[in-house]
């Protein structure tokens, strides 16, 4: 897990509200993780509406093993560009997808996956899932 320097936290948080503010309106109303005023009695709530009251063929559960190290960051700058116009703020995104990290006082070059520990990550998962479950890439 990483720790972002206190400066990169404010700049986070900063990016987290503006990516909130474009996309969760887009967002899914089965997508409950990483999200505001969802949580996982949420989810819970709605599964059981589902498997009580209407009729089920399948459930499926996903837990994605790995995710936030695996996320390719040329399709999520795609996904972002999709909806982002401003080349100022998607560079600053493709920094902190490319920042690295330091492990046992070595540095490691990110080529994948989102900085993990990082406050921009949860919005940046949601945006990658939403257009894979939409689109079906």
């Amino acid at each position: 897990m990483v720790f972002p320097a206190y400066e990169d936290r404010i700049i986070q948080r900063g990016l987290a509200k503006i990516l909130n503010a474009i996309y969760e309106q887009d967002f899914l109303d089965c997508s409950f993780g990483f999200r505001p005023n969802r949580s996982c009695h949420d989810a819970l709530k709605v599964l059981n509406v589902y498997i009580e009251k209407r009729y089920t063929n399948y459930i499926v559960d996903v837990d994605i093993k790995g995710f936030f190290d695996h996320v390719d960051h040329q399709w999520m700058m795609r996904f972002l560009n999709h909806r982002i116009n401003d080349p100022s703020l998607l560079r600053l995104i493709a920094r902190f997808l490319k920042a690295g990290y330091m492990e046992k006082g070595t540095w490691y070059a990110s080529e994948k996956g989102t900085p993990q520990g990082g406050l921009i990550s949860p919005i940046l998962a949601n945006i990658y899932l939403h257009y894979v479950l939409i689109y079906g890439l």
